[in-house]
């Protein structure tokens, strides 16, 4: 009875580390995307101060207030760039047309990206792809929630 068990759980022994592996490798790379999403914010910060620098001996009245540079994480804020996104596309194709994701949900083989940003304190706006193996099945374009 004992070596029943004992081959009954050697058997089983694979599939359980290879689900351990997908998750981890899940977590991974949400984890990539946010630090990519890091990166971008902290380089466009850099930016920023560089060119504040040299007008730092410009008396203020004389500096003219500058417009926000749009982020890769605007991206998908663009409607043009979400009509461009297909069935069939790859994961990988999608986030370089809308940015990053603002997070994930679900695992492989089937996963929706997310998108949303908050609107005041009221609504936000959010969009959705779904992927079946990290390809293109659904898109849901944002809209006003």
């Amino acid at each position: 009875m004992n070596r029943i068990l004992l081959s009954i759980l050697v058997a089983a022994a694979p599939g359980a580390l290879l689900a351990a592996d997908d998750l981890r490798i899940a977590q991974l790379e949400q984890e990539v995307r946010y630090l990519q999403r890091e990166l971008s914010r902290l380089s466009q910060e850099l930016e920023t101060l560089r060119t504040q620098l040299p007008r730092a001996s410009v008396p203020a009245a004389q500096v003219a207030p500058s417009r926000p540079q749009p982020t890769t994480n605007s991206l998908w804020l663009d409607i043009a760039r979400w009509q461009q996104v297909k069935a069939g596309m790859s994961e990988l194709q999608v986030v370089e047309l809308l940015g990053a994701p603002t997070t994930m949900r679900g695992e492989i083989p089937e996963r929706e990206l997310l998108y949303a940003m908050e609107i005041g304190g009221a609504g936000f706006l959010g969009g959705s792809v779904t992927l079946r193996d990290r390809m293109v099945v659904n898109v849901k374009i944002p809209v006003l929630q």
